[in-house]
């Protein structure tokens, strides 16, 4: 991001925003699309905090949220529909956006993305995200649990890294407008 940089990041009277990435995550995927985000986030010049969703965690500290979830059957997975369901007024009163991570997300056509929205509805009983990003994952038969493998192979979905890096990192650039953390327009 050019220009912008700490100064753009200010808050008031010069502090730093922050913003908190947390994500739920079965085999990584989820977790490293969250760094990507926290990593452009850090580099236009906001404090940014990549962290698991969990019991320990409390976004009221931050500025802003970045939730994530990888989809499974369909839904978000429990410990993000938790956090976000326990967590729902602090969220409530800052800026929040999302996104989520599946195979299903692969091709973005309009049936996964409806698909994906769909998954958001758990979360949008608590929280009105500003923003909502889709993005492919990862699919390592190898990695997964016996279970979870026995559905790919039922499903006939073949093994891959379908993330798209500079997909995700140019949507994480739109962040900072999106969550109201800098004033006007670069």
């Amino acid at each position: 991001m050019s220009g912008g940089g700490v100064a753009a990041a200010g808050g008031q009277e010069g502090r730093m925003r922050s913003v908190l990435v947390c994500y739920a995550s079965r085999y990584g995927s989820t977790r490293e699309i969250a760094g990507w985000i926290a990593d452009e986030l850090r580099g236009a010049g906001f404090i940014a905090d990549c962290l698991p969703a969990g019991k320990e965690l409390h976004p009221a500290a931050y500025d802003a949220a970045v939730i994530g979830s990888a989809l499974y059957m369909g839904k978000w997975l429990a410990e993000a529909r938790e956090l976000v369901s326990r967590e729902r007024i602090p969220l409530g009163r800052m800026p929040v956006a999302v996104f989520s991570v599946g195979y299903s997300l692969k091709e973005l056509t309009r049936p996964s993305l409806q698909a994906g929205e769909a998954a958001l509805s758990d979360i949008s009983l608590f929280i009105a995200p500003r923003d909502a990003a889709f993005f492919p994952g990862k699919v390592d038969p190898e990695r997964v649990s016996p279970a979870d493998r026995a559905i790919l192979s039922l499903a006939g979905i073949p093994g891959g890294d379908f993330c798209d890096a500079d997909l995700v990192r140019a949507w994480a650039r739109t962040l900072p407008a999106l969550l109201g953390l800098i004033q006007g327009g670069e």
